[in-house]
């Protein structure tokens, strides 16, 4: 994807994790209050973290992609750092 897609793409998700901030942060301020009343379940808090972390991941990616992080080149081609001499093919002498 072209460079500017992915700033768009990262800007947006970034403002829409904030938003998800800020609602996690009323559940959790609202389950304080309740919670005196009833028993909660340790899954609800589980499930409710999940789609804060899930944009928090693709914003992440979209940020990387937009700064343009590279592997080190030897990483990136996964060819060994130093070249070894090809095997001479069996059977084969050489003329005098």
């Amino acid at each position: 994807m072209p460079t500017i897609v992915h700033l768009l793409l990262a800007l947006v998700l970034t403002v829409f994790l904030a938003a998800q901030a800020s609602a996690l942060a009323f559940v959790l301020r609202s389950r304080r209050a309740v919670s005196a009343q009833g028993a909660r379940r340790r899954t609800d808090l589980l499930w409710t973290c999940i789609p804060v972390l899930l944009v928090l991941f693709l914003a992440a990616r979209s940020w990387v992609a937009v700064v343009d992080v590279h592997p080190p080149a030897v990483a990136a081609t996964g060819a060994p750092s130093q070249s070894t001499a090809a095997p001479a093919a069996r059977g084969t002498h050489p003329t005098p």
